[in-house]
């Protein structure tokens, strides 16, 4: 093999080496970011909450203890970032919006 071929062989080879651990470094940092459900959109009344918001399971069970009023049949309480949501469950329509207590 000849010397330029070679040094131009292990050169690339390194470089590649290198790269390994940055490229873990970024999906590394990537899994820890966390993002708002809201998108960082705001939410506002007669807006539509993300669709995963409309499902039974993440309805408020403990609305009374928070004091807010009884949804109806086809409302839900739901809690996104610091507010409590009356939502309509089919449209996923925003009723009425309160600040959420801690």
């Amino acid at each position: 093999m000849r010397k330029p071929t070679l040094i131009a062989s292990l050169v690339l080879i390194a470089g590649l080496g290198a790269l390994g651990p940055v490229a873990q470094a970024v999906e590394k940092t990537g899994d820890a970011l966390e993002h708002s459900p809201s998108n960082g959109r705001r939410l506002v009344e007669n807006d539509r909450v993300p669709a995963d918001y409309q499902r039974a399971d993440r309805a408020m069970k403990d609305w009374k203890q928070k004091k807010l009023e009884q949804p109806t049949q086809e409302q839900q309480w739901v809690h996104i970032d610091d507010k409590y949501l009356l939502i309509e469950t089919v449209s996923g329509a925003i009723v009425k919006i309160v600040p959420a207590t801690r």
